[in-house]
Protein backbone atom coordinates (compact mmCIF):
# COMPACT_ATOMS: atom_id res chain seq x y z
CA UNK A 1 0.00 0.00 0.00
CA UNK A 2 1.31 3.41 -1.21
CA UNK A 3 1.11 6.42 1.51
CA UNK A 4 2.20 10.12 0.53
CA UNK A 5 4.42 12.22 1.75
CA UNK A 6 2.15 14.38 3.08
CA UNK A 7 0.39 11.73 4.95
CA UNK A 8 3.87 11.16 6.71
CA UNK A 9 3.90 14.37 7.86
CA UNK A 10 0.60 14.83 9.28
CA UNK A 11 1.50 13.11 12.66
CA UNK A 12 2.02 15.16 15.67
CA UNK A 13 2.96 14.78 19.41
CA UNK A 14 2.53 16.78 22.67
CA UNK A 15 5.62 16.53 25.60
CA UNK A 16 5.65 18.81 27.94
CA UNK A 17 8.94 20.87 28.55
CA UNK A 18 10.33 22.82 32.17
CA UNK A 19 11.67 25.92 32.10
CA UNK A 20 12.49 28.58 34.53
CA UNK A 21 9.38 29.09 36.48
CA UNK A 22 7.01 26.71 35.31
CA UNK A 23 6.70 24.49 32.08
CA UNK A 24 5.36 24.89 28.68
CA UNK A 25 3.04 21.92 26.89
CA UNK A 26 4.08 21.70 23.34
CA UNK A 27 2.86 19.99 20.00
CA UNK A 28 4.76 19.11 17.34
CA UNK A 29 4.97 17.53 14.09
CA UNK A 30 7.84 15.17 13.51
CA UNK A 31 7.29 15.38 10.31
CA UNK A 32 8.49 18.89 10.18
CA UNK A 33 11.96 17.89 10.61
CA UNK A 34 13.33 17.35 7.31
CA UNK A 35 16.76 16.80 6.12
CA UNK A 36 16.18 20.37 4.26
CA UNK A 37 15.70 21.94 7.53
CA UNK A 38 18.73 20.59 8.94
CA UNK A 39 20.41 22.24 6.04
CA UNK A 40 18.80 25.56 6.80
CA UNK A 41 19.56 25.21 10.53
CA UNK A 42 23.04 24.28 9.96
CA UNK A 43 24.01 27.39 7.80
CA UNK A 44 22.53 29.90 10.29
CA UNK A 45 24.71 28.17 12.69
CA UNK A 46 27.89 28.44 10.80
CA UNK A 47 26.88 31.99 10.05
CA UNK A 48 26.67 31.99 14.23
CA UNK A 49 23.02 32.90 14.14
CA UNK A 50 21.92 30.19 16.86
CA UNK A 51 18.72 32.10 17.74
CA UNK A 52 17.25 32.04 14.04
CA UNK A 53 18.31 28.64 13.73
CA UNK A 54 16.40 27.74 16.57
CA UNK A 55 13.37 29.77 15.61
CA UNK A 56 13.77 27.91 11.97
CA UNK A 57 13.66 24.44 13.62
CA UNK A 58 10.86 25.80 15.98
CA UNK A 59 8.37 27.34 12.56
CA UNK A 60 8.87 24.11 10.70
CA UNK A 61 7.47 21.84 13.35
CA UNK A 62 5.66 23.38 16.54
CA UNK A 63 2.15 23.52 15.69
CA UNK A 64 0.48 24.91 19.16
CA UNK A 65 2.08 25.47 22.58
CA UNK A 66 0.54 27.03 25.82
CA UNK A 67 2.71 30.36 25.85
CA UNK A 68 0.26 33.59 26.64
CA UNK A 69 0.70 36.89 25.63
CA UNK A 70 0.07 39.89 28.68
CA UNK A 71 -3.79 39.74 27.89
CA UNK A 72 -3.53 35.81 28.13
CA UNK A 73 -3.73 35.17 24.35
CA UNK A 74 -2.02 32.27 23.61
CA UNK A 75 0.91 33.26 21.23
CA UNK A 76 0.45 31.39 17.88
CA UNK A 77 4.19 29.72 16.78
CA UNK A 78 5.04 31.68 13.71
CA UNK A 79 8.48 32.82 12.60
CA UNK A 80 7.82 36.18 14.07
CA UNK A 81 6.32 35.79 17.43
CA UNK A 82 9.35 32.86 18.10
CA UNK A 83 11.91 35.64 17.18
CA UNK A 84 10.41 37.69 20.30
CA UNK A 85 10.97 34.88 22.87
CA UNK A 86 13.98 34.42 24.98
CA UNK A 87 16.76 32.23 23.24
CA UNK A 88 16.62 30.05 26.54
CA UNK A 89 13.25 29.10 26.18
CA UNK A 90 13.95 28.17 22.34
CA UNK A 91 16.66 26.30 22.92
CA UNK A 92 14.73 24.15 25.34
CA UNK A 93 12.16 23.74 23.76
CA UNK A 94 13.98 22.75 20.68
CA UNK A 95 16.04 20.05 22.89
CA UNK A 96 12.68 18.43 24.33
CA UNK A 97 11.65 17.53 20.71
CA UNK A 98 14.99 16.36 19.44
CA UNK A 99 15.06 14.41 22.43
CA UNK A 100 11.57 12.95 21.73
CA UNK A 101 12.84 11.95 18.15
CA UNK A 102 15.47 9.28 19.61
CA UNK A 103 14.44 5.86 19.07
Amino acid sequence: MSIRLSQLAQGRRTLTVEVEGGTITVTYRPGGITPELEDHVRELVQDRRGGPSLVAVLAGCLVEWDVLDENDKPITPTVQNLARVPTLILSRVTQAIMEDLRP
